[in-house]
């Protein structure tokens, strides 16, 4: 694999999680803007939850390939439990990540249906 392949295959990797890294940004900023409250830090916990577990992917999804460009076909079959249970383990986070949000959600909800007006 020479060079520009791996590029290539780098850039597509990272171009398949972008729409998801600017939604998350755009709902960062969403939130920036909303009033200090216990569901928004939630909110927060939950959104840097899911930014960290898409670039965790982006990474283990990268390994592969820096392992072949490195010729290194040893260390992929060696890499490949490691993969899975990585995989899992984000995938894990990622649920806690959205669950975070849902509880953030209602809880906000709960409290602006609660308060008079």
């Amino acid at each position: 694999m020479d060079q520009a392949q791996l590029l290539s295959s780098l850039l597509v990797s990272v171009g398949y999680r972008l729409p998801v890294m600017i939604a998350l940004g755009v709902a960062l900023v969403l939130l920036l803007g909303a009033p200090k409250a216990g569901a928004r830090s939630a909110a927060l916990w939950a959104l840097a939850i899911l930014m960290a577990t898409t670039l965790f992917g982006a990474v283990l999804a990268v390994l592969p390939l820096l392992l072949i460009a490195a010729g290194n076909f040893d260390g992929i079959a060696a890499l490949n439990t490691a993969l899975g249970i990585g995989h899992f383990a984000l995938s894990l986070l990622e649920a806690g990540g959205f669950v975070l949000l849902a509880w953030a959600l209602a809880r906000a909800l709960r409290a602006n249906a609660a308060a008079p007006g």
